[in-house]
């Protein structure tokens, strides 16, 4: 068998995405909402799963006072493992300008209910 160059062996891409046209189908895209993310991996994919921690009433008392949280997952999208790191370094670029803009981003705290009595 001949050796040949990493050059030589690799292939053309067939996709320049650049130039490609977005198209949205005619249902319209998908959307949603999530303020949680949580992950499950194998070891062909990644699976992002996303969703909206909320607080709902109570069935016995549904008041404003008596209400619980309860996490509504709302989606999941799976892909493969190189999309995920492709994935990482755009969010990492994009979160980086957004911090040189703003200041770092922190993990927020939760104000106290209006009239109570701090701890």
């Amino acid at each position: 068998m001949e050796n040949i160059s990493k050059s030589e062996a690799e292939g053309q891409s067939i996709v320049d995405l650049k130039n490609t046209p977005l198209e949205e189908p005619e249902e319209g895209v998908f959307y949603t909402y999530a303020n949680l993310v949580n992950l499950n991996w194998t070891l062909t994919d990644v699976r992002i799963r996303f969703g909206e921690l909320l607080q709902v009433p109570s069935e016995d008392f549904p008041t404003w006072e008596r209400q619980h949280a309860i996490l509504l997952e709302r989606a999941s999208v799976t892909i493969p493992w190189i999309q995920a790191k492709i994935l990482r370094d755009m969010l990492d670029g994009v979160i980086r300008n957004y911090e040189t803009i703003n200041g770092e981003l922190t993990i927020p705290k939760l104000p106290a209910a209006p009239g109570a009595v701090p701890a």
